[in-house]
């Protein structure tokens, strides 16, 4: 059985439309997702529904939504989408400062081998050839290889600063595992910014009542399964009123 996800992103309006600052969900045709949520893009499956909401100067938007038509490995999603801001892997090098997100990870490389700069972050080394952080891709270095591409967590992390070297060197990209970049199934998608459809539209017409914002300012991924159904009647009939 498919399922809904409700997901939100921190957006922004240029030239009228809504983005996410990242280009992620981009809404081009094919419309993808590619950068956040790792354990999300790893568990959805074809057929399944993504909605997005935006977060927009703390106003909540629908952006669009789209059916989950492929999962591609990053290489097959720089062949396919070279111009993407979200297709974080690049065939050239653009030379950036290593910059931490994990600061216990940091302490614990400059522990266990001082200040020296751990090479090993700033290229992908993989049995297609070897890949860099797009020239567009403002993610922290250890967040865009470690987490992003190859998805590891805290534990695996540490075990390669321990070694001074990534030990998914070498590791094929191109294998199931690492096919988390998902894209639209043709004509099963929509953006909808146009429309202007606010959280609070939404909750009243389906009836969800979670609080989109966690006490601690954070933003959980919700399944929308029982309440997708509204969520287009309520979609259809603000598409309605666009053209009475």
């Amino acid at each position: 059985m498919n399922k809904t996800f409700l997901i939100v992103f921190h957006g922004q309006i240029v030239n009228g439309k809504i983005i996410d600052i990242g280009d992620d969900p981009c809404f081009d045709s094919l419309p993808s997702w590619g950068i956040c949520r790792p354990p999300t893009r790893r568990t959805v499956k074809l057929g399944d529904t993504l909605i997005f909401i935006a977060e927009v100067d703390k106003n909540y938007f629908l952006k669009g939504w789209f059916q989950v038509g492929e999962k591609l490995d990053y290489i097959s999603a720089l062949q396919r989408f070279p111009d993407r801001q979200n297709v974080i892997i690049s065939l050239t090098a653009s030379p950036k400062p290593i910059k931490w997100r994990y600061k216990k990870l940091e302490n614990y490389y400059t522990q266990t081998h001082g200040k020296a700069i751990p090479t090993f972050l700033s290229d992908l080394q993989t049995t297609s050839g070897t890949f860099y952080q797009s020239k567009a891709d403002g993610h922290e270095t250890d967040n865009w290889k470690c987490r992003r591409v190859f998805g590891c967590n805290s534990k695996q992390f540490k075990s390669c600063i321990t070694a001074n070297t990534c030990l998914k060197s070498g590791d094929s990209l191109i294998e199931d595992g690492y096919k988390n970049y998902v894209v639209a199934a043709p004509n099963q998608w929509a953006d909808l910014d146009n429309l202007k459809i606010t959280f609070d539209e939404i909750a009243k017409a389906t009836n969800f009542s979670t609080p989109i914002r966690t006490p601690k300012g954070q933003h959980n991924i919700f399944r929308f399964d029982e309440y997708k159904l509204k969520l287009f009647e309520l979609i259809e009939s603000k598409i309605n009123d666009t053209k009475n």
